[in-house]
C-alpha cells in the first residue's frame, strides 16, 4: 500500500505518535507530508503522490482531517486523534496500531460525506467538508444577509453571520452557534445563523439538492467568505455566494459509530 501520513508538528505527542506509525507501516510505502517530513528530517512526498495514495492517516485532531482532505480530497482518510473532540479523527491512540493493522489488512469499511461547492462571481472556491462562512469582514460589526433558497426570499439576518454546513460539519461550528445535529448518512444542508439580533431566528434544514445564495445587503460592508476555516474571498453589496451539495464526496475509513460519538462527546 501507498500510505500518506499528515500530521500536526508542534507537539511531542503527534511526533512520537508518527514515529511509532512509520515503525508500524514498514513494507508499506509511506509518503509524507513536507512540512512534517522537514520535522523529523526524513525524504517528504511529492503533492501529488498524496493524491495516488490507497488511504492517509492524520495524527491531530479534525483541523489536521481537514488539511488532509485538501491535500488529497479523493483519498479515504484515517484520523488519529491527538486534539480535543475528535469527530473526523476518530482512533483513540490507544487503537492506533489495532486500526492500521486492520487497514492494512482492508478490514476497514470505507464511508462517504457529503462536502459543499461555493462560487462567488462564477469562480470556484475549495469545497467544504464541514461548513461555508459568510461573516462580517469587520471585527466587532454585525452583517446584514439575505438568504435566498431555490431562487425564493427565505431569510433576512442581521448578525455575525451565515453558516451553510454538511451534515458532517453540524457537529462543528453551526452546532457551536446552536445547530441541529444531523446523522452524516442524511443528504441535506443546513443554515445557521451566527448571534442573530433576533433571538427567534434560527437553524433551517433544507433538502440536498437546494441552491443557497447569500448576499449582503448592507452598502459598502463586505462580507468574508470563509471555507472549512480559512478565510477565501469577499463579496459585496450586489454579489452573492452560491452554495450547493457537492457531487464529489469525501471519505473516511470508519472506526466508531456517529452515535457513540455524539453520545461521549457532545452530550
Amino acid at each position: 500500500m501507498r500510505i500518506g501520513i499528515v500530521a500536526r508538528t508542534d507537539g511531542h505527542s503527534d511526533l512520537e505518535m508518527v514515529a511509532k506509525i512509520i515503525r508500524h507501516l514498514k513494507g508499506e510505502e509511506v509518503v509524507l507530508e513536507p512540512a512534517l517530513a522537514k520535522r523529523i528530517g526524513r525524504s517528504p512526498g511529492k503533492a501529488q503522490s498524496f493524491n495516488s495514495c490507497d488511504a492517509i492517516v492524520t495524527v491531530g485532531g479534525d483541523g489536521t482531517v481537514l488539511h488532509a482532505q485538501k491535500l488529497a480530497p479523493d483519498v479515504p482518510i484515517l484520523g488519529i486523534n491527538l486534539g480535543r473532540r475528535g469527530f473526523l479523527a476518530e482512533v483513540n491512540p490507544n487503537d492506533a496500531l489495532k486500526a492500521l493493522r486492520m487497514l492494512r489488512e482492508g478490514k476497514l469499511r470505507v464511508v462517504e460525506r457529503s462536502r459543499l461547492a461555493a462560487t462567488v462571481k462564477g469562480k470556484s472556491l475549495p469545497e467544504a467538508l464541514n461548513d461555508v462562512v459568510i461573516g462580517s469582514s469587520v471585527a466587532g460589526k454585525t452583517a446584514s444577509l439575505e438568504v435566498m433558497i431555490d431562487g425564493q426570499e427565505a431569510l433576512d439576518f442581521r448578525c455575525d453571520g451565515i453558516i451553510v454546513a454538511t451534515p458532517t460539519g453540524s457537529t462543528a461550528y453551526t452546532h457551536a452557534a446552536g445547530g441541529p445535529v444531523v446523522d452524516p448518512r442524511l443528504k441535506s444542508i443546513v443554515i445557521t445563523p451566527i448571534c442573530p439580533t433576533h433571538p427567534r431566528q434560527c437553524s433551517i434544514v433544507i433538502p440536498p439538492e437546494s441552491l443557497v445564495q447569500v448576499a449582503p445587503t448592507r452598502p459598502g460592508r463586505d462580507a468574508l467568505v470563509i471555507v472549512d476555516g480559512d478565510p477565501v474571498t469577499k463579496v459585496s453589496q450586489g454579489e452573492k455566494v452560491e452554495v450547493r451539495l457537492s457531487r464529489n464526496c469525501a471519505r473516511f475509513f470508519e472506526w466508531e459509530s456517529f452515535y457513540r460519538k455524539v453520545k461521549e462527546r457532545l452530550l
